[in-house]
């Protein structure tokens, strides 16, 4: 039965195929044949944007649109912008019995004018979770060579956070996630770029730090509690300049962390927490240094 069901589908013409999807929106059409699976895999961009404005149709705040099309694997930089640029004329359209844009208006470039208003206005920001996808497997590159970054999801994320109209990614969704996934692997310029977007390694009791303690690695370690030192903006002239002004640390060190390093034998973070730190052990540590 599943035999004649595919090959009749395999039968209709590819355009009246994809047109049929968008009104089925099935997640197990491109599945089952691979001629099939190779029509779907085969789509523009655009097609994809539409597939994804369709699925989300119910969905009306917009936070929530971007925070659920993007666990779509299929919803990269292109389907991502055009996504978006149906969404905007789904929720402001210029007719408001308009549920759909039409190719026509979601294509139509934005002229120069429009991109840049004469007069200046405050726009309100969007936030929206990245995607767990983009983080779950991050394995570090088999030939040796550490992260770079033009690593994947680096590049991918560089958009987002770049991407105008008041929309940004929130870095400590699904309870710092990202970070912690990004520690684990050891991705250095990831957990750098993800910082300075304002992740906090401080989520679900300082996690990023433990991860980082039990890999034994110092310099990460270092990176996730301490801010780097800015230097002071007063004229050379002054006695005083190149000083450095030392920031508040990210995370608030304490015995816990002393004692995880101690039971991994990271003498070198024991003495970091220690000496540089100011940390007490407790009685129990006190016990595991004798």
């Amino acid at each position: 039965m599943q035999a004649r069901y595919s090959k009749g589908l395999e039968s209709i013409p590819v355009e009246l195929l994809l047109e049929t999807q968008l009104f089925a929106l099935s997640e197990s059409l491109p599945y089952v044949s691979r001629h099939l699976y190779h029509v779907f895999k085969g789509t523009s961009s655009i097609y994809r944007a539409q597939y994804i404005a369709y699925r989300l149709g119910h969905i009306t705040d917009e936070s929530r649109l971007c925070t659920r099309a993007l666990r779509f694997p299929l919803c990269n930089r292109a389907v991502f912008e055009i996504f978006h640029r149906l969404v905007q004329a789904r929720i402001h359209p210029p007719n408001q019995e308009l549920l759909v844009p039409p190719l026509e208006l979601m294509l139509k470039p934005r002229d120069k004018e429009e991109e840049t208003p004469k007069k200046a206005t405050t726009m309100k920001t969007t936030t929206y979770d990245l995607p767990r996808r983009l983080f779950n497997n991050l394995i570090p590159p088999s030939n040796g060579r550490p992260w770079r970054d033009n690593d994947a999801p680096l590049p991918f994320l560089h958009f987002l956070f770049e991407f105008k109209d008041g929309l940004l990614p929130d870095p400590n969704a699904n309870s710092g996630y990202a970070l912690t996934k990004s520690v684990h692997a050891q991705f250095m310029p990831l957990i750098q770029f993800l910082i300075d977007q304002g992740a906090s390694p401080s989520i679900k009791d300082n996690l990023a730090v433990m991860v980082a303690i039990r890999q034994r690695n110092l310099d990460l370690v270092k990176l996730l509690i301490e801010r780097q030192e800015l230097t002071s903006s007063q004229p050379k002239s002054s006695k005083s300049s190149g000083k450095r002004r030392k920031l508040e640390d990210r995370v608030k060190v304490d015995a816990r962390m002393l004692k995880v390093a101690v039971q991994c034998k990271a003498k070198d973070i024991a003495e970091y927490l220690c000496h540089e730190k100011g940390v007490i052990p407790d009685i129990q540590t006190l016990q595991l240094m004798a």
